[in-house]
């Protein structure tokens, strides 16, 4: 695409333009070369570049190259890539190596790859994709425009809304952990519950959501879960909210909406968090959020003999306490 036409899609001002040229890709700052286009939000922070032009939200007086100027670079950049890397368009197939039950309807245009199971009382909605080897359980609802990617499995009865991604191995609806107690034996509790994903969500590889005990575990709508997040049964997810990758979340919770948990964030059983709250990376939650804020309790990675010493000095403090009173 012709530098000058982007300029136009972006509505950018060019500045430094000699002679325009064909964009061949987007490369990041560090390995963009001559044909390509690259972007900085914050140009103090740029030692150089090899890229052929550069987005970037206000003039850049020591370089000498075509400069797109915008309010938000990154996300003209984002937005470019769509443009540039658009998807391949699957639509209207079924593969007759996939299995497809009773009573199911499949609207049209959606696309079925091989050797996808699809049990009975399933429908599945306009433009959706679905591809190989994913498994989808009997009475699941699936709605338009979405993409479950390779080996995804969703158990019975879950509803999928619209526009919802799903990625490789994912398991969505598998029983909740649970157990009686029943005399010396540990006895399963059969979850006979749901699993709702509202629109707009986006869930990652290797993530499981659990199936509720009786009601329903929900993702609300707009919501973004990262690879390898856990989510129990019974749980309710706010809308627009965002698990990073190893965050765990025990049964029962309710988290509100615009929630950010980073990574390796445990959230204990039956724990509510309200609205507009993000905890910090390795935090453990073990008690009610009710206000609004940043928490947290991670520990930053020092130099490992400067740990052993503290942790020395953490053992002695009962004596060290003991001490100081009896003085």
């Amino acid at each position: 695409m012709r530098l000058t036409k982007i300029a136009s899609l972006l509505n950018a001002k060019i500045e430094n333009l000699k002679e325009d040229f064909e964009v061949k890709s987007l490369k990041s700052i560090e390995k963009a070369g001559k044909e390509d286009l690259t972007f900085i939000k914050d140009p103090k922070k740029l030692s150089k570049t090899s890229a052929g032009a550069i987005l970037t939200p206000y003039y850049i007086e020591s370089l000498d190259i075509p400069q797109l100027i915008v309010d938000k670079p990154d996300i003209s950049f984002y937005k470019l890539i769509e443009i540039f890397y658009p998807e391949e368009k699957k639509t209207g197939y079924i593969s007759p190596k996939a299995v497809v039950g009773k009573n199911t309807y499949i609207d049209h245009t959606a696309y079925i790859d091989d050797f996808v199971v699809i049990k009975d009382n399933v429908k599945i909605g306009k433009n959706t994709v679905i591809y190989p080897f994913s498994y989808i359980g009997e009475n699941t609802e699936i709605g338009d425009n979405c993409i479950l990617y390779p080996s995804v499995v969703i158990y019975k009865d879950t509803k999928i809304g619209n526009n919802v991604i799903i990625h490789s191995g994912a398991v969505i609806a598998a029983d909740g952990f649970g157990y009686y107690q029943d005399g010396k034996e540990r006895k399963k509790i059969k979850h006979v519950g749901k699993v709702i994903i509202e629109d707009d969500v986006e869930i990652g590889a290797n993530t499981t959501i659990d199936r509720a005990l009786v009601d329903e575990t929900i993702i609300k709508k707009g919501t973004k879960i990262d690879n390898l997040v856990m989510v129990a049964h019974n749980c309710q997810i706010g809308e627009n909210s965002i698990l990073v990758s190893q965050v765990g979340i025990a049964g029962s919770c309710k988290i509100g909406n615009n929630v950010i948990l980073a990574g390796q964030v445990g959230v204990a059983d039956h724990i509510t968090i309200t609205d507009n709250v993000i905890i910090t990376a390795k935090s453990g939650v073990g008690s009610d959020i009710t206000k609004s804020g940043i928490y947290g309790s991670g520990l930053n990675a020092i130099e490992w003999k400067k740990w052993k010493r503290i942790m020395q000095y953490i053992y002695k403090l009962p004596e060290i306490v003991k001490n100081i009173k009896s003085e």
